[in-house]
């Protein structure tokens, strides 16, 4: 049986990832039902995913049959009336588009290489998101109560060729309990002064851009004259967004505190309960006193733990000012998979020199380091667990031997749903595909 291949992802990259003057002038080479794939839907993809080359064409068979795929799912979602909220697509629009600024350097670069503003990008792409968000949750729908018994993992590996083992690179699991220095009042009431300073300098009429530019401590947005991405409720602290959601487009706040500081913040554009806002962040800063002050107390924390006068977990819960990694009893987490486990030539090359050479249940010294907000904090991290790089074994790889037999089993009941539903659906594809063995097996199905 052929396994059918996820490019959910790639699906949206590929479309995004080709200027305005690159884009082919376009043919049909299939519908399905009431929906076409173009020409440049799959050229796109053979260049994103470089696939061109002595394979190409079978590059370019299987491609087409997960479009096709797509297609036929997104038609199911919309019949069954799977929900999908109008804001569910704002949030994964917004969040593949921010990913994409990110690996251009910046808003201005993105822009200048597609010639088009954010806005505009999000509204010529807005119905792709929507479909493969539907179709995903209709694969969902047909796949959702898969399970595997451990019988069926232990034959799917058994299956699987000694020289196609998977290989998976060297992990770590860690820990961490975060203290912060504690402001004093004497630089919180020289952070206040400041940012009613500015907010003096707006009512002026001063323009909000250049002040922001020039003032605010959230360099990120600084640079950008203050500009924060359009999200949705929920996004931000409960202090800046109570404030937020006040506002008229173009209207700014009184001054707001939030625990990273003072903000002042003007409205750019509200549609829903997505905004899109600028602020100016002053913080107040911390004291070499504040800083050793929190130092020593995290000191005497870990001193408590390796006497056994508190567990590691007790003391994350009683003493981490950290949320992230609190909430999950400490642990750090990796962002691309949402998993404790952490690849080690992923991980920030500070952090693993110092617990290269950890022993398992170690922990560091207290270590200085600098928070996502920005903010200089301290930390102690304890060594969980560490597998070196190595060839797949059941018992050491156990749960991931687990997940790729759930997905394989996932692939035969999807597989089945789709033979028995290709019977109701109009496909025509044109001639240059129909010698596919893929495309053979979908048109032998009507």
């Amino acid at each position: 049986m052929h396994r059918l291949i996820s490019l959910l992802f790639f699906l949206f990259v590929a479309n995004f990832a080709v200027k305005a003057e690159n884009i082919l002038l376009d043919k049909i080479d299939a519908i399905v039902n009431d929906k076409i794939i173009l020409r440049s839907d799959i050229e796109n993809q053979l260049d994103l995913l470089n696939l061109r080359g002595e394979d190409e064409q079978q590059n370019r068979c299987q491609l087409l049959h997960q479009l096709i795929i797509n297609k036929v799912l997104t038609t199911q979602a919309i019949r069954d009336s799977l929900p999908l909220a109008y804001e569910e697509v704002e949030d994964e629009l917004t969040r593949k588009v921010n990913y994409f600024i990110g690996v251009a350097g910046s808003k201005e670069a993105f822009e200048e290489y597609y010639h088009k503003t954010v806005e505009q990008i999000k509204d010529d792409y807005r119905d792709d998101i929507r479909e493969q968000m539907l179709s995903a949750r209709m694969r969902n729908k047909i796949t959702g109560e898969t399970k595997v018994t451990p019988s069926e993992v232990k034959a799917y590996f058994e299956k699987l060729k000694k020289d196609s083992l998977p290989y998976f690179n060297a992990t770590i699991e860690l820990q961490q309990i975060v203290m912060k220095p504690k402001v004093s009042d004497e630089q919180r009431k020289a952070a206040s002064e400041k940012v009613k300073g500015i907010a003096e300098r707006l009512k002026a009429g001063e323009s909000f851009e250049l002040l922001a530019n020039l003032y605010s401590e959230d360099i990120s947005s600084a640079q950008n004259g203050g500009l924060l991405e359009m999200v949705p409720r929920g996004t931000f602290v409960r202090e800046f967004e109570g404030a937020a959601y006040k506002l008229k487009a173009g209207e700014i706040s009184d001054i707001v505190e939030t625990p990273f500081g003072f903000h002042i913040i003007k409205m750019v554009e509200r549609r829903g309960d997505n905004i899109q806002v600028q602020h100016i962040l002053i913080r107040p800063q911390t004291t070499s006193k504040d800083a050793e002050y929190a130092r020593m107390k995290l000191d005497s924390v870990r001193e408590d733990i390796l006497k056994d006068k508190i567990t590691f977990l007790k003391a994350v819960k009683d003493f981490s000012q950290d949320e992230q990694s609190k909430n999950v009893g400490g642990s750090l987490l990796n962002n691309e998979t949402g998993s404790t486990l952490l690849e080690v030539n992923k991980i920030d090359p500070s952090l693993f020199l110092l617990v290269d050479t950890l022993k398992i249940d170690a922990i560091t010294p207290s270590i200085m380091y600098q928070a996502e907000d920005g903010t200089p904090a301290f930390r102690i991290v304890k060594l969980v667990s560490r597998t070196d790089a190595h060839i797949a074994d059941i018992k050491v790889d156990y749960d991931k031997m687990q997940n790729a037999a759930r997905a394989d089993k996932e692939e035969e009941v999807l597989q089945k749903w789709f033979d028995k539903n290709l019977k109701k659906t109009y496909l025509m594809v044109t001639d240059e595909y129909k010698q596919c063995p893929e495309i053979i097996k979908l048109n032998l199905n009507q």
